[in-house]
């Protein structure tokens, strides 16, 4: 009986430490499916095969929802159903769900820690690459009401890289919209945006696929991690915004490649 309860408490301490990880690292450009991986590995918390690590991404969004609250009441609004807004929103969206329904099983194969690790550092080095390359070009999209629907669809392409652990979603679709001319806060603020219905269809899409898989305390360390996420995203969120104005995405880049280098030492040694 102690030792069952001692078990159900460190699994709930994991539950909590993924689920802060989690919060954080979602928005930040440095991968939170890849950290989560890693952490798993780390403590030993690997049962649920990826689940896990997409399920409590509704955390985030419900961040996401909370900070954006009235952009959203009034997007969702039935007369603002079909607004521009909207609609360039499901142009980016688009492409990430038909990569996503089409290449589910071999995107739950590439979960392991070498594709995450080696992502981190690619897609590290593309940030830096980035900032360089865009440092002295004029921006052209200052609003989220000034981006095109052919600079939605294109972040929208590069959004599919995040179906790569280790990519990033945000990292990717910031990256996206700074090569095409978007100013890096409003990047940043179409990154998170697009994270509800992408992260929404992700979790939806996950669970349908796995639920009768998963156990009722399953389903419990879920709940707790989501709770967690939540609050560590919100915090995650405000701190990028700040800090994407200052730093640009270099510091991002430069983190990826020291964690994904120190990571491939330790597994090749």
């Amino acid at each position: 009986m102690v030792y069952s309860i001692q078990m159900n408490l460190i699994s709930i301490l994991k539950s909590i430490a993924l689920g802060v990880l989690e919060g954080i690292t979602e928005f930040l450009p440095v991968s939170s499916t890849g950290h989560l991986i890693l952490a798993g590995k780390v403590l030993k918390f690997e049962s649920l095969s990826g689940t896990f690590e997409i399920s409590i991404q509704l955390g985030a969004i419900i961040a996401v929802l909370f900070l954006y609250k009235d952009f959203f009441a009034h997007q969702f609004k039935p007369s603002n159903w079909m607004s521009e807004g909207n609609r360039k929103m499901l142009v980016a969206v688009v492409p990430f769900l038909i990569v996503g329904f089409f290449g589910y099983s071999f995107i739950k194969s590439m979960f392991s820690e070498t594709v995450v690790l080696i992502s981190l550092i690619f897609g590290g080095v593309c940030m830096i690459c980035t900032d360089i390359f865009v440092k002295n070009k004029s921006v052209k999209t200052c609003s989220f009401d000034e981006i095109s629907y052919k600079q939605a669809l294109y972040i929208g392409l590069f959004q599919c890289f995040a179906f790569i652990p280790g990519m990033s979603r945000s990292g990717s679709t910031i990256v996206g919209g700074v090569l095409l001319g978007l100013d890096y806060k409003v990047a940043t603020k179409f990154s998170f945006l697009l994270s509800v219905p992408v992260m929404f269809c992700a979790v939806a899409y996950e669970l349908l696929k796995s639920f009768d898989s998963l156990t009722v305390s399953d389903l419990g360390l879920m709940g707790i991690a989501i709770v967690v996420s939540f609050f560590s995203g919100l915090a995650s969120m405000v701190f990028l915004i700040k800090m994407i104005e200052k730093w640009k995405l270099v510091p991002f880049g430069v983190y990826r490649i020291i964690l994904g280098v120190i990571g491939l030492v330790i597994i090749f040694n």
